[in-house]
């Protein structure tokens, strides 16, 4: 091995005892000076035929005649010593034997060079495990890692500073340092970019390695050795991390395998950088979004399809449902909350859904009331086109739908009541003329009499019935009724004629109903008319089912349900309105008077029926 002044023996056989003990000469007695310099195969014949080697001490010493050596040179092109061999007599060597020598020192080098990417390989896989631990542990926060990863690389590439910065425009700020010292000189600082090397990192935008013969002619005062890379943060230069030396002492080389190295911690900072800025922006954006989800009047949500689960739930959620916000965890929660009645319409809708939906449905509150929610809901498509969430809007429209039923109704009935009440006056007027002097005719038999006299009253009664519409509050006497007695005195009444068109009836309900205010006639009226109209829906005969009982401790309510041909879903909102009938020949007036009767009882009256299947008719009456 050659230096400026020695030749080192690395290895040595058959040479003198002193110099195996030496293992060293003066580089100016070597023979394969001469090799390291031409980077060429050497033979010497015999030294003292050769003007170069009569007079060298070792010729005159050590008695050597015969010389041949190759050089070792690395893939770098760099001249390491040689691989010789001598002899004390002079000698010939064959060429076949020349490349025998040159081959061995070719093998020499390649050892050299396996052991030192081994040294190299182990040292990297020393760094890298290391660089692993930092930026996987989950103890350290994100500057910590940063110097941890400073310390890192100051280790492996032997250079005592290190900074990570920030690059805007001509500026360069210092946010983190390592020095040798452990005082932080530059951190905080800002330099102009084009006096110091990171200039060079910047205009080429890859890892670099400034060397020392470079920087001594360079304008970079007082660095000798530099390495640092970029910092890349959306595909947008961020900034750059860097290790350089100030002392003259070199303590190793730097390699392809510590730029790569470099490069692995610059990749991990630019992408936790990434996504701390993500997580920021998240976390901004989610803030915005709560902020405005439960500030509005209505319930926000997203489920999940394929994990089964409701992702986000606003808190209005729980203010519609009356559950706390801990209870949804899935649909089925909320599936459960659907009045029975929905259930299956429902779900019909959420199986079914392409695009966005509107559609309205009742629920059953902790408290057992009954509210109508208007639900909004769109599907959302992945890459694949396949529906993966749902995303929905609720809200509480029950005051809203009933005002709205009411006020159609109301005006409706309004319009046909003021017409009614002014027909009627004109009407009762001479006919309570006629119905009294035909009174006072009563002494004088005249044929049918009794006949005339009791159309009087069907008429006079009709009159009535018809100024319920005009007038809410006549005929509004309310005393205490029991409910059940009145259903009863109905079926009663109406069981003869019921029987001849093969009709029977059914009763379920409690008897101990507790009474309630209410105005016997009017209630009877409306029994009567919804019973008539469940008997004419059966013209082959059937059942008519009379349930009743208490709901939510609010209402009385009397089911009236039948088995008959049914009502179209389309005519079942317009029920109760003037001139609107289901029956061929029907006017809709005794729907309108029994819908003006439960709303003077400040009641409500439902409809649900199937073609073919049947009609349900619902009537709730308020206890108190």
């Amino acid at each position: 091995m050659i230096t400026e002044e020695k030749q080192w023996f690395k290895s040595c056989v058959g040479i003198s005892d002193d110099l195996k003990v030496e293992r060293s000469t003066e580089r100016s007695a070597a023979f394969c000076h001469y090799v390291v310099v031409d980077k060429e195969p050497l033979v010497v014949n015999d030294a003292l035929l050769d003007e170069r080697f009569r007079n060298n001490r070792l010729v005159k010493e050590k008695g050597f005649r015969f010389y041949a050596g190759a050089p070792i040179i690395t893939k770098n092109d760099n001249v390491l010593g040689s691989l010789c061999i001598l002899d004390y007599k002079p000698r010939n060597l064959s060429s076949e034997e020349l490349n025998n020598l040159i081959d061995l020192s070719k093998w020499i080098i390649t050892e050299i060079e396996l052991r030192t990417d081994l040294i190299e390989r182990t040292l990297s896989e020393k760094s890298i495990s290391c660089l692993y631990e930092i930026t996987s542990s989950n103890e350290y926060t994100f500057q910590e890692k940063l110097n941890k990863l400073l310390t890192l690389g100051c280790e492996r590439f032997q250079l005592p500073n290190g900074l990570i910065s920030c690059v805007d425009d001509n500026k360069y700020k210092v946010i983190k340092e390592k020095s040798k010292t452990g005082v932080s000189r530059y951190a905080g600082e800002i330099f102009a970019l084009n006096e110091i090397c990171a200039l060079k990192v910047v205009e080429k935008l890859k890892p670099i390695h400034l060397k020392p013969d470079y920087l001594q002619e360079s304008s970079y005062v007082g660095i000798k050795e530099y390495v640092g890379a970029p910092i890349f943060v959306n595909k947008k230069l961020y900034g750059t991390f860097c290790f350089f030396r100030e002392e003259e002492e070199r303590l190793r080389t730097i390699n392809t395998s510590d730029l790569e190295f470099i490069q692995l911690i610059t990749q991990w900072v630019g992408n936790e950088l990434e996504r701390l800025q993500t997580e920021k922006s998240l976390k901004e954006s989610q803030e915005r979004f709560q902020q405005i989800a439960n500030n509005i009047n209505e319930a926000f949500w997203i489920y999940d399809l394929g994990e089964m689960r409701l992702l986000y739930s606003s808190r209005v959620m729980a203010e519609i449902s009356g559950l706390r916000d801990e209870e949804f965890l899935s649909l089925q929660v909320w599936h459960d909350l659907i009045h029975p009645e929905d259930r299956e319409y429902v779900q019909n809708q959420i199986k079914t859904i392409t695009n966005s939906i509107e559609f309205d449905f009742r629920i059953i509150k902790g408290n057992g009331k009954v509210r109508w929610i208007r639900s909004r809901i769109v599907p959302i498509y992945n890459e694949a086109g396949k529906k993966y969430r749902l995303v929905g809007v609720a809200e509480d429209i029950t005051e809203a739908k009933l005002n709205s039923d009411l006020l159609r109704k109301s005006d409706k009935l309004a319009a046909v009541g003021q017409i009614a009440a002014s027909i009627a006056h004109e009407v009762r007027n001479p006919l309570t003329s006629i119905k009294g002097f035909f009174q006072l005719l009563q002494e004088n038999q005249i044929p049918y009499q009794e006949l005339i006299l009791s159309e009087f009253n069907q008429i006079e009664e009709f009159i009535n019935e018809i100024l319920i519409l005009a007038n809410s509050h006549m005929e509004t006497k309310r005393e205490i009724n029991h409910i059940p007695h009145l259903i009863l005195d109905v079926i009663n009444l109406m069981r003869d004629s019921a029987e001849h068109q093969n009709i029977s009836f059914t009763i379920n309900g409690d008897d101990n109903l507790q009474p309630i205010n209410s105005n016997e006639h009017q209630i009877k009226q409306v029994f009567q008319h919804i019973m008539s109209n469940a008997i004419d829906a059966m013209p082959a005969g059937g059942i008519v089912n009379v349930e009743f009982g208490e709901e939510n401790s609010e209402f009385i309510y009397i089911i009236i349900s039948d088995s008959g041909v049914g009502i179209p879903e389309d005519r079942i909102a317009k029920l109760g309105e003037p001139y609107y009938s289901n029956k061929e020949k029907g006017s809709g007036l005794g729907l309108m008077i029994s819908y003006r009767i439960i709303q003077n009882h400040k009641g409500q009256i439902h409809f649900k029926s199937q073609l073919d299947i049947g009609t349900s008719v619902k009537i709730l009456l308020p206890i108190s």
